[in-house]
């Protein structure tokens, strides 16, 4: 780090910070340069935020996501271009059962340009062969290493102070701050390392080290941060999170208390690092203290008056636990996420969750997966301590109090995209639900002159393993298709449409349906009427006898692999609209898929109004003909919203940078732009 130079006399001509030579800049003027390159991009990332917010008001206000003046024209095309390679990335590897991603092409270049700028500055205007420049070139790198201590806590608050500029939540700035940290331990590794090649020449390293304050408090920084670095990789954060954060917090500390000790002429950076630290907790306080208590909000009665959340619990099959806190003081939007905490089951924790509710549900609903930790817990507790509710075959539990922190997390607003397609993974269907509700809540509120919409077409595709996880969302979906149908019937509406499909792929119970079926491909995709079997989707309001199922078979364009007797065939990628093939699901191997698109006769109660049709559909979905589909239709901007395991998100990602170059994307052909969210749910 920053030394001081007259401490270090004996092993280099250093009367002052300068950096060794009359034509070399001084250490602390390219500190302040690191600093001007730095905001300069934090300014420049600001100013494309604002005018995605002028695009926003742009089209609510022409109601087209098209652009067709010259600038405009030439906006979109340079963010199709960056688009692009942003979202590129290189196949993943298979190497037996180790799975190997690469980054997008993005986050790459960004880590390697922010290298390089690090490597200019401590190395510019010095020859790293001479031995005479090895300290000054140690002295430029501790300086470097120590200015870039702010940023690191500038990227890694919550209350983030860069995504509020960029428009850029927390959670999406992280990923930058672990490559940051990394780059700085890298810089403090040349640090010590041109000190170490400096004292080699005289065998006088162990002297330096052992007899040295100065060096010692060095070196027990570096080790610290190295320990820091170490600590903060996936395969541990993923062992055991809470460990991680208690063990991040302490190291740091220690981090930041010996370079404090070691490089006192800098300690405005790192009064700056401690500073940011702080605000951070204090907003944090300030935003948990104003989402939990309820006399902070007056206007809002109908709850206990000193804390305003407690939550039910629920088993749901799946191992999810639905979390529910009626009538909650806290503001949101759709797709955000909180920290949630209920010490009375999961002590000492607290875990990020996305909201699956909107504010209009008056209550704050969470769907939480029981994986490992606190998540078990949950679903544990509500298990146990549950009672039979009379209504249905789910289980009720007493009222806990719970904490919440937030909300956090943002992305573009939708409603100012043409189309948007949904693509979902079992609970990532807690990110996308509510965003989809949003649109047809807005279809509904433009009815009255309340809200300007450009969206005219919505696609969700939600990939569930087994029939009984439709229970999450099913109520939801069903309300936002009777919905859809009572606004389309409103004249200058008749155009929007919202198609949802369910994928399962691993569903024994419509492995039997299908397999009743016939293997003989039907002519031209005719439908085969079957009169016997159970209803798939509205058991409650149907009893066996009432239901028809029109089954559609769907051709699988990738051949099966064989199956083991009781093994689940429905894994295979299919395409809703291929050529229609049946096919045999059982113990024996089979080549071919069926889909089932549930369409149910109403009862005489329910005439007036036919229930909607939600398809169900066995296998994966192959995304990019999904997007393909819904970009030929698309008359303007189309946006791509995608929350599930990282298989799935690579196979979007994939697929829209694909798409993209195949239609040529605002490069004379007339093909619109397309924007993609992905939207992650791991450490």
């Amino acid at each position: 780090m920053t030394l001081l130079a007259r401490q270090h006399a004996g092993h280099g001509s250093m009367g002052s910070m300068g950096g060794g030579s009359s034509q070399v800049p001084d250490y602390f003027y390219m500190q302040k340069m690191f600093w001007v390159v730095i905001g300069s991009v934090i300014a420049f990332a600001a100013l494309i935020n604002l005018l995605d917010y002028i695009l926003l008001w742009q089209r609510q206000r022409s109601l087209n996501a098209r652009p067709k003046s010259f600038l405009p024209l030439c906006y979109a095309t340079l963010t199709a271009l960056v688009r692009e390679i942003n979202s590129a990335s290189l196949p993943t590897l298979h190497l037996a059962r180790l799975r190997i991603s690469s980054p997008p092409v993005g986050k790459t270049l960004i880590v390697l340009a922010y290298l390089t700028v690090v490597c200019v500055f401590c190395f510019w205007g010095y020859d790293t062969e001479s031995q005479w420049s090895w300290e000054n070139i140690a002295y430029r790198c501790g300086c470097i290493a120590v200015a870039q201590l702010p940023l690191l806590f500038l990227l890694a608050g919550k209350q983030n102070l860069i995504g509020l500029l960029t428009g850029t939540s927390y959670e999406r700035l992280n990923w930058l701050h672990r490559w940051a940290a990394r780059i700085m331990w890298l810089t403090a590794t040349f640090h010590m390392m041109f000190w170490f090649r400096s004292w080699a020449r005289y065998n006088y390293i162990w002297r330096k080290i052992s007899t040295d304050r100065l060096s010692q408090t060095g070196f027990a920084a570096y080790l610290v941060l190295t320990a820091v670095v170490v600590f903060s990789f996936i395969p541990i954060r993923r062992f055991n999170y809470e460990l991680f954060v208690v063990s991040h917090l302490v190291l740091f500390a220690g981090a930041v208390g010996a370079i404090m000790l070691h490089a006192p002429l800098s300690r405005t950076y790192i009064w700056v690092a401690v500073a940011l630290f702080f605000f951070d907790r204090l907003a944090r306080i300030l935003v948990t203290l104003l989402a939990n208590l309820s006399f902070l909000h007056p206007k809002s009665p109908g709850r206990n008056w000193l804390w305003a959340n407690h939550a039910t619990l629920t088993p749901l099959p799946g191992n999810v636990t639905r979390i529910s806190i009626d009538n909650p003081v806290l503001k949101w939007t759709p797709g955000q996420h909180v920290f949630l905490s209920c010490h009375s089951v999961v002590p000492l924790q607290s875990h990020p969750f996305s909201i699956a509710s909107l504010p209009s549900d008056q209550k704050l609903e969470f769907l939480v997966q029981a994986r490992n930790g606190g998540t078990k817990r949950f679903h544990r507790f509500a298990t146990r301590h549950g009672q039979l509710s009379s209504s249905n075959n789910s289980r009720m539990v007493q009222r806990k109090l719970v904490g919440v922190e937030g909300p956090y997390g943002t992305l573009r607003p939708l409603r100012q995209f043409d189309s948007v397609v949904f693509l979902a993974g079992g609970t990532g269907a807690t990110f996308t639900v509510p965003l989809m509700r949003d649109i047809v809540q807005r279809w509904r509120s433009s009815q009255q002159g309340t809200w300007a919409i450009v969206t005219k077409r919505v696609r969700f595709i939600w990939v569930i393993k087994a029939r009984d996880r439709l229970s999450w969302f099913q109520s939801q979906l069903e309300q936002a298709l009777n919905d859809v149908e009572t606004i389309r019937k409103v004249e200058g509406y008749a155009d929007i449409e919202l198609n949802i499909s369910i994928y399962m792929t691993c569903d024994e119970e419509l492995q039997e349906l299908n397999k009743n079926t016939s293997c003989v491909p039907q002519v031209h995709g005719e439908p085969e009427d079957e009169t016997s079997a159970s209803s798939l989707l509205q058991g409650e309001r149907k009893t066996q006898s009432e239901d028809k199922i029109r089954v559609q078979a769907v051709e699988s364009p990738e051949p099966e692999q064989e199956i083991s007797a009781g093994g689940c065939c429905c894994k295979t990628t299919v395409d809703e609209d291929g050529a229609p093939m049946t096919c045999c699901c059982g113990p024996r191997s089979s080549s071919d898929r069926s889909s089932f698109i549930i369409d149910e006769k109403p009862t005489d109660s329910e005439s007036q109004r036919p229930a909607p049709l939600l398809k169900l559909v066995s296998g994966r979905p192959k995304s990019r003909s999904i997007i393909r589909k819904v970009l030929e239709e698309a008359e303007g901007e189309s946006a791509v919203v995608v929350c599930g395991p990282e298989g799935l998100q690579d196979d979007v990602r994939r697929s829209v940078v694909a798409l993209s170059d195949e239609r040529a994307v605002h490069k004379g052909t007339g093909a619109q732009g397309i924007y993609l969210h992905v939207e992650g749910f791991s450490y």
